[in-house]
């Protein structure tokens, strides 16, 4: 605002100081920023808010599993890889590629012609991604809107409160009740509450595919299918066996729902598994 003063016949004008606007104290939910996790290679992660959600799924839900008991979760918010860590990425910092489906896997000629380095990786065990996660961290360059922190595997009730974006547990997906591989990449020949089958890859597919068609709430891709996602947390009836979420594209469509829950052993690889990360402080 401008100010006019007159002194001896002299009009002074003078500026009147204008309040800069106050930080935001935490980002917007699905709010994306980039990380540098190795020279030229950026990740981006989705802020996650927070919040109380219950877990799980309730007992009317169909294929429910009796593990997948409801509980309440509550978070102070933190940062989500928007995608699973992607065949590129995990190249760029490991120096190989143990993708089945990949230009050299197992099943190249189920991508033949195509370029895979947006596929997830694939054919990682839960010790692989420490492996992964260890040198990442040792290049990682977090910007400004982010605080430092370190790059981990997600605790399962991290990864099912982002998953459902909000939307509560009475619902089996975050889009809704049902699943036949229009939304998600899971074998649609064996869909979830839909009447009609839907399409089966019969492979993993390029990260982001089905944004536009099942837009997530905080802005996340690939919750549904694709490739399973290891976790962090050791899955309690299971010894020393890691919980896996998600689905995979060779899955039937009830095990992408929110609440379902898998398991292996933290040296075990297989081409339907990979992961995400979040930021930890």
């Amino acid at each position: 605002m401008t100010g006019v003063q007159i002194i001896c016949g002299l009009v002074i004008l003078s500026l009147a100081a204008t309040a800069a606007p106050a930080p935001r104290l935490k980002p917007l939910p699905g709010e994306a920023v980039e990380v540098e996790v190795a020279k030229g290679v950026k990740m981006t992660f989705c802020w996650i808010p927070e919040g109380k959600a219950t877990l799980g799924s309730p007992s009317s839900e169909k294929c429910r599993s009796v593990e997948e008991t409801e509980r309440e979760f509550t978070t102070k918010g933190f940062w989500m890889g928007k995608y699973p860590v992607t065949q590129a990425e995990w190249e760029t910092v490991m120096g190989n590629n143990p993708s089945g489906f990949s230009k050299g896997g197992r099943f190249k000629e189920q991508v033949a012609g195509v370029d895979t380095n947006r596929f997830p990786v694939d054919s990682v065990s839960w010790n692989d991604c420490q492996d992964f996660l260890k040198k990442a961290n040792q290049k990682l360059k977090m910007p400004a809107a982010m605080r430092q922190g370190r790059l981990a595997l997600p605790h399962e009730d991290q990864w099912e409160y982002a998953c459902r974006g909000g939307k509560g547990n009475e619902q089996p997906f975050y889009f809704g009740k049902e699943l036949n591989g229009t939304l998600a990449n899971v074998d649609g020949s064996n869909p979830y509450g839909a009447r009609t089958t839907g399409p089966f890859l019969d492979r993993t597919s390029e990260v982001g595919r089905y944004e536009r068609a099942a837009p997530h709430p905080w802005r996340l891709c690939d919750m549904c299918g694709n490739v399973w996602q290891w976790c962090e947390n050791i899955h309690e009836d299971w010894n020393e066996q890691r919980v896996l979420r998600g689905g995979s594209w060779y899955m039937p469509a009830a095990m992408a729902r929110s609440a379902g829950r898998f398991r292996d052993l933290p040296d075990f690889r297989y081409f339907g598994n990979g992961f995400r990360v979040v930021v930890l402080p």
